[in-house]
């Protein structure tokens, strides 16, 4: 039996996060907690221990890419990051496995989940 990937989705957008929450589990994944910010998505990991975060850069109260930081300092999680910019010039952090600028089509969403998966 399969193991279903299960995923935490942080964005500030409430239509991305809608997105997220329909989408992905028709792709046969399960969504196990939705974020609105870096300090819900931290706090979301540490409680859900999920297989797999998908996180916007610009959030309020932390950054995805600072709240990735501090996930990856007690897990280690592959990180699909999304944003309305281009991709960043330094991922300071190391911390970033696939990236999509917005607005998402599914089958890039889909191919960028397959990538990290065979990458762990």
């Amino acid at each position: 039996m399969t193991k279903v990937l299960r995923i935490v989705v942080a964005d500030d957008e409430p239509e991305i996060r809608d997105y997220f929450r329909r989408i992905l589990p028709r792709f046969g994944y399960e969504v196990v907690g939705i974020a609105e910010n870096g300090r819900e998505l931290v706090d979301l990991c540490q409680q859900k221990q999920p297989d797999l975060v998908i996180t916007d850069i610009l959030m309020s109260e932390l950054s995805g890419l600072d709240a990735i930081a501090e996930i990856r300092k007690t897990q280690h999680v592959p990180v699909i990051v999304v944003s309305s910019k281009d991709k960043p010039k330094s991922d300071s952090c190391g911390c970033v496995d696939e990236f999509l600028v917005k607005p998402i089509r599914s089958s890039d969403l889909q191919a960028a989940i397959a990538r990290v998966q065979s990458a762990n």
